[in-house]
């Protein structure tokens, strides 16, 4: 299972319903073209049909509940090369990670809102230095 591979694939859907917040969701048609493209980058229909009914399926259930994505940002689902995640105080979490070669700073709140930020490689060895 290449995690990477089905994000691309899930972000590659048409969405046709979803709302954003704690009990986000994103729709898209269940149809055997859709399937297929999942099946081909190894996720079983079965697995696919879990998370939906004969018309759509929700591929944020599907997404982080298999385990194949990290992070929506709202627009698209991620699959982190690598992360740290820092639980803070109320109701936030920080998470730094990698992904695509690049570095970001994601601010997440309990609310499913989600502030990202790209690091730069100057403020990486700035983050590196304080936590190390």
């Amino acid at each position: 299972m290449n995690r990477k591979e089905i994000a691309a694939v899930l972000n590659s859907f048409e969405v046709i319903e979803s709302s954003g917040g704690e009990e986000a969701y994103a729709l898209v048609a269940n149809t055997e073209e859709n399937r297929k493209e999942l099946n081909e980058v190894g996720v079983p229909s079965d697995v696919i049909n879990g998370y939906g009914d004969e018309d759509t399926f929700c591929i944020l259930s599907l997404g982080f509940s298999e385990g194949y994505i990290d992070l929506y940002d709202g627009e698209k689902v991620i699959a982190f090369d690598e992360s740290i995640e820092f639980e803070m105080d109320g109701n936030k979490s920080v998470t730094l990670y990698k992904n695509e070669g690049e570095y970001f700073l994601c601010v997440s709140n309990d609310g499913g809102s989600v502030d990202i930020m790209n690091i730069s490689d100057e403020q990486r060895e700035t983050i590196k230095k304080i936590l190390c």
